[in-house]
Order: structure tokens, then sequence, then C-alpha cells
């Protein structure tokens, strides 16, 4: 009997670890993955329609700060001049044409705000790949 109480505690180890492990394990979110974090904060809650939408809408507000803020710092569009900054504020107002038309018009129903998020995310990478910004 002794010998089977002991099998029965180093299986039951190997079960629990690994459950530890995984729990205890630190993840690794990229630069902007605002959305990811978000539903890892979520969790244990199952992840549905209202989830996603959330967690989208709180990574556009975060990703549109930044987008703004990388845009705003290169000045104000001087017509005249045609500096930098009227390049990016209008390279900025096509891209909202572009998302607008891209996810809002094209029937994504309530996935058009994780689209959204999407793009917006590759522009923030694109904004910071662009000399000048």
């Amino acid at each position: 009997m002794g010998k089977i109480k002991q099998i029965f505690s180093i299986s039951l180890l190997f079960f629990v670890f690994p459950l530890n492990a995984e729990n205890n394990e630190r993840k690794e979110y990229s630069k902007y993955d605002f959305y990811s974090r978000c539903l890892d904060d979520a969790s244990p809650q199952r992840i549905n329609n209202g989830l996603v939408w959330f967690c989208s809408n709180q990574a556009i507000k975060k990703l549109d700060i930044l987008i703004k803020s990388r845009i705003s710092s290169k000045g104000k569009c001087k017509e005249r001049d045609r500096s930098h900054a009227c390049t990016l504020k209008e390279s900025q107002d096509a891209f909202n044409q572009y998302v607008d038309a891209t996810c809002k018009k094209n029937n994504y129903g309530l996935h058009s705000i994780y689209c959204e998020m999407t793009l917006k995310e590759d522009r923030l990478r694109w904004l910071d790949k662009t000399p000048g910004t």
C-alpha cells in the first residue's frame, strides 16, 4: 500500500508542475500589443464578441494617442513650405479614409473594430520606421 501512495504522489507531481509552470510563465508582448494584454488580463473569462470588441476598442484608444503624438511631434503643417508635418498630416487623412473604406464600410459587423485596430497597429509600426518621425 505504501508503494501505491508513493507512485500516486509522484505521478500527481508530474501533473501539477506543468500546470503551475504554465501559470507562472511570463508572457512577452510586442511593443503595441495592447489587444493581447487586454485579453490576458480578462482571463479566465471566455473570449467572445463582447470581449473582442472591448479589447479592440481599448487598444484603438491607446494606438490613436500614440499615432497623434508621433504626427504632432513634427510640428504644425505650414502649407507655404510643405513641411514634413504636412506630408504626415495628409498621409494620416488618407489612412483614416482607408480604414473607413476597409473596415467600417466593408460589412465586417462587430469585427470592424478589430479590423480598425490591426490597421492602426500597422500604421504605428510604419510611423516608427519612417524617417523623421
